[in-house]
């Protein structure tokens, strides 16, 4: 369950929204994006009715793509496979993200920005907003965490000095995160996978 308390209509939304939770081996997925997200917005003068919706319901498109597609990212495939992929899961993901939406009668105004956040999370070049801005820093953090840190060494079968290198140069990249506040979690991510790796050298 999220570290955070909830308002009931955003609880409600992610008790619909469960099933189609972390279908890419990626256990605690939408948990832990989620966590981040109210993180994020202890200190980003952003909208908390549209990114923890947002949170939520990003990735639960990949719940209607089949098994075989939804981990063909993580192989060495074709860029615009990968890009056609990740598409067609933010197509999907607006859809069942509506329907749970009207489900709750989730506010208009609030839905739609949810849904455009929701079509384009893993494909947009720059940002939308700045709670656009957020949801996608909460959803980036997901890696440099102790589970999406783990999920990254078995999906890529990559040395962990390897990919906490390759995540601390990513930080710095354009357009990577939105915020100074996710730069500074990565950070602090970063420091405690540096403790782990060396423990479980040792």
């Amino acid at each position: 369950m999220p570290n955070y308390k909830m308002k009931p209509l955003l609880r409600e939304i992610w008790n619909l929204a469960l099933p189609y939770q972390d279908k890419r081996s990626d256990e605690g997925h939408a948990e832990t994006v989620l966590n981040y997200a109210f993180e994020l917005l202890k200190t980003e003068n952003s909208n908390e009715d549209v990114v923890i919706p947002a949170a939520i319901l990003h990735d639960i498109g990949w719940s209607q793509v089949s098994e075989e597609e939804r981990m063909a990212v993580f192989r060495d495939l074709d860029r615009s496979i990968d890009i056609k992929l990740r598409m067609r899961h933010q197509e999907l993901g607006v859809i069942l993200a509506k329907d749970i939406l009207v489900r709750v009668n989730y506010p208009q105004n609030l839905t739609d920005e949810v849904l455009e956040i929701i079509s384009q999370h893993d494909t947009r070049q720059g940002f939308l907003n700045e709670n656009d801005g957020i949801m996608r820093d909460a959803d980036k953090l997901w890696r440099y965490s102790s589970n999406g840190f783990s999920a990254d060494l078995r999906r890529f079968k990559i040395d962990p000095h390897l990919l906490h290198r390759k995540k601390a140069n990513e930080i710095t990249l354009p357009n990577y995160f939105y915020s100074i506040t996710a730069k500074r979690i990565a950070h602090r991510e970063l420091e405690k996978r540096k403790s782990e790796i060396q423990t479980a050298m040792s």
